[in-house]
């Protein structure tokens, strides 16, 4: 191939757009719709994520990448210019190639002008900047690939508009071939296969900021495969009669899917990947090498997965078996096998007796839907002792259980965390939690003995009721120099009726002897808020509520709040600090600038929210230091509910970085918990709000029809130009 022929084409082909109307008719909407859709979601969940608009951004480059693409071949055989350029010696591939790299170029011009969306995200929210780049980067191989099957589709028809259906409808097929119900009616091994090849699935890891040069193969197999259907049938006409050329053609075309598709199995066994993430979330940590390269003796590691998994469910076990890889380059002390319970009984037998659970999902059969059952979950064993993740849904937070698990089985001492509740939680995934590491007891008021043996001691006090446990802590921390993670709210909420009554418990009292006071009062936040559903009946309707705050970390470098964007706190009340000599205090948690609370006459309806008024930042939670004690304070009893727990992966990493703080354990700090993050705008004001909004909706298209009308107008003004003779 010459450089310089392919990038005149590709210079041609470029300009090609540029100096059509076609190009911006078809530009404008796309840039008008996919904004719109996406700001008119986000700005009302308050969620700083550009993940949404990349899930979308396939189903909209259905349209726009057959429409850019439909006459780049089509125009030539109506034109009758494809004589004229074989006529040159510029070969077909060149041909194609620059064609494609000038597709590409509008395109990326095209995507260049939705940059205000991750500038306003950058700019109001503590977004990860990796993860974008990776979006970028994903929008850029899926439109490549959608642009060369535009480009094969134009060089097999002469008819613009039959090559744009032809080309959207191998792009649908590549996009729907991965939907569950498509897997689900295959058998094994087809439905991994069709999984393998869908571009919704491929596109998964970049856009959470993880190159994965298996991902990165298939685009660049998908492209080749599209230029070479392409080339075949450029060299159609020349081919006729030669036999011995086509067949070359035909083996090139072969080798092209029998090298991705043997590069695509090496990969699987050794994967290379690029983390391009903020916080590393696909790294493993310190902690986690550590803990693995001092293993004292062999563990076993079990995968129970069954073959027939839903799409989605097979890219978990992709990252699962990536994962363990990891791991077991780190040791030889660790062992891992993936083993199939749905075709070894056995298996399935060991599964079920280690508590593994079976899950169920729904298959089609005979034109309807079957439910059918299935396992993804680990057994960790060494010795005779045994711990097991159950189900594995999220891959998020696997390294952390994986390894706290590993640490909790191979040590010769367990640490024990005591639990002292007062009132009525639920708070399965908290103790969970807690075990994948510690040993936890339940503890009473007159349980003095048990305290000394505990590492920390953590209270969850609604203040329903009257307790005078505040004497136990106090002991506990006096005498035992012990740590104490204290959530309370100054009022206690019953939901069912939304009335409110200040707390009736006096165990917060004992803060007092550390500067720290919870406040008897509630707080909301105007901006930061959750999305809720009220109504009675069939009536239902979405509101911002206040009372259910995003409250921001203060400080992302100190260990309870580092990797977290946003903690879910319901109905909670704010901390005073008077700070004492010998005492250190660090903030954890704050509202927004449009905080406020509401010190009596508390009305927490849906019909009061129009009164609510801001008066500036509120303190949520704070940590405090003296000597070798340690307490965390959070205003709000129900960060670790499970309906916070499940809906927000911060409150998570919030609650258990902080238990690891607490106890001061550098190992166990040195394997945080990960999360993405749930980034939230923090609008300065509302005009930030609209600027924000209405500039990203209606700058781009504009931009693009100043453009247009500047540049097209150019040249319609120098094609009526006269020239005339220059007079001797």
């Amino acid at each position: 191939m010459k450089r310089q022929i392919i990038l005149a084409i590709a210079k041609k082909e470029f300009f090609s757009f540029v100096n059509s109307t076609l190009a911006y008719t078809v530009t404008i909407p796309f840039l008008f719709l996919s904004i719109f859709i996406y700001t008119r979601n986000v700005f009302i969940t308050g969620e700083a994520n550009l993940r949404p608009y990349f899930d979308l951004l396939p189903w909209f480059l259905l349209f726009l990448a057959p429409a850019l693409s439909m006459r780049s071949l089509t125009d030539e055989y109506k034109n009758n210019t494809l004589e004229l350029i074989f006529a040159h010696p510029i070969s077909e591939l060149e041909i194609l190639v620059g064609k494609l790299l000038g597709l590409l170029a509008f395109y990326t011009c095209t995507l260049f002008l939705t940059l205000g969306l991750p500038l306003t995200v950058l700019t109001y929210s503590k977004a990860d900047p990796g993860q974008i780049v990776g979006q970028y980067i994903g929008a850029l191989f899926i439109g490549a690939s959608f642009l060369a099957i535009g480009l094969a589709s134009s060089a097999f028809v002469k008819n613009a508009v039959s090559s744009f259906l032809l080309s959207a409808t191998a792009g649908f097929l590549l996009i729907i071939i991965g939907f569950d119900f498509i897997a689900l009616l295959l058998p094994y091994p087809f439905n991994l296969f069709v999984g393998e090849i869908s571009i919704i699935n491929r596109a998964e890891n970049l856009t959470r900021g993880l190159l994965d040069i298996r991902d990165i193969v298939y685009f660049l197999t998908l492209i080749g495969i599209a230029l070479t259907v392409g080339i075949y049938k450029l060299s159609e006409r020349k081919l006729v009669e030669d036999k011995k050329e086509r067949r070359k053609l035909k083996i090139a075309f072969l080798l092209i899917i029998g090298i991705s598709f043997f590069v695509n199995l090496l990969l699987y066994s050794y994967p290379l990947r690029l983390d391009l993430t903020a916080n590393r979330l696909f790294t493993l940590s310190e902690g986690t090498k550590q803990t693995i390269k001092n293993l004292p003796d062999i563990v076993n590691i079990r995968v129970y997965a069954s073959r027939t998994l839903p799409s989605q469910m097979q890219l978990i076990l992709r990252d699962i078996a990536d994962l363990l890889k990891d791991y077991e380059k780190l040791s030889k002390k660790l062992s891992v096998k993936i083993v199939y319970p749905d075709t070894d009984l056995e298996a399935a037998k060991e599964a079920q007796n280690a508590g593994i659970r079976e899950v169920t999902f729904n298959k089609i059969s005979s034109g309807k839907f079957e439910a059918q059952s299935g396992f993804l979950g680990i057994m960790i064993r060494y010795g005779d002792k045994v711990e097991t993740i159950p189900f594995i849904a999220d891959t998020s937070d696997l390294e952390y259980q994986l390894t706290r698990k590993i640490r909790k089985i191979t040590e010769s001492k367990e640490k024990t965390i005591g639990l002292y509740m007062s009132g009525y939680s639920q708070n399965q995934i908290m103790r969970q939690l807690l075990e994948t590491q510690y040993k936890t007891i339940n503890l009473a008021v007159d349980d003095k003995d048990k305290i000394r043996d505990i590492a920390a001691l953590l209270v969850i006090d609604d203040g329903t009721v009257e307790s005078t446990a505040s004497a136990l802590i106090s002991n506990y921390l006096n005498e035992y120099k012990g740590r104490v993670m204290l959530l309370a709210s100054g009022v206690s909420v019953n939901p069912q009726i939304l009335s409110v009554n200040k707390s009736q418990s006096s165990i917060p009292s004992f803060l007092k002897d550390f500067g720290i006071t919870l406040n008897n009062d509630l707080v909301y936040d105007l901006q930061l808020n959750e999305l809720l559903s009220f109504g009675q009946g069939n009536t239902r309707y979405l509101l911002p509520y206040p009372f259910w705050v995003k409250a921001l970390p203060v400080d992302s470098g100190f260990l309870p709040t580092a990797s977290v964007r946003s903690v879910s706190l319901g109905w909670p009340s704010s901390l005073k600090i008077e700070e004492k000599e010998g005492i250190s205090y660090k903030k954890l948690l704050t509202t927004s600038e449009k905080g406020g609370r509401q010190e009596s006459g508390f009305n927490i309806s849906p019909q009061a929210l129009k009164t609510l008024v801001p008066s500036g930042k509120q303190v949520l939670a704070v940590s405090v230091e003296k000597g070798e004690s340690r307490i965390v304070v959070v205003g709000s009893s129900n960060l670790v509910d499970d309906q916070f727990m499940e809906n927000n992966r911060d409150n998570f990493a919030f609650f258990s970085n902080a238990v690891d703080w607490l106890i001061a354990d550098r190992d166990l700090a040195a394997i945080p918990a990960k999360t993405a993050g749930h980034s939230v705008f923090a609008f300065r004001n509302s005009t930030d709000l609209l600027i924000a909004q209405f500039g990203n909706l209606f700058l781009p298209p504009i931009i693009v029809i100043a453009f247009a009308v500047f540049h097209l107008r150019k040249r319609k003004i120098l094609t009526q130009r006269v020239y005339h003779a220059k007079k001797s």
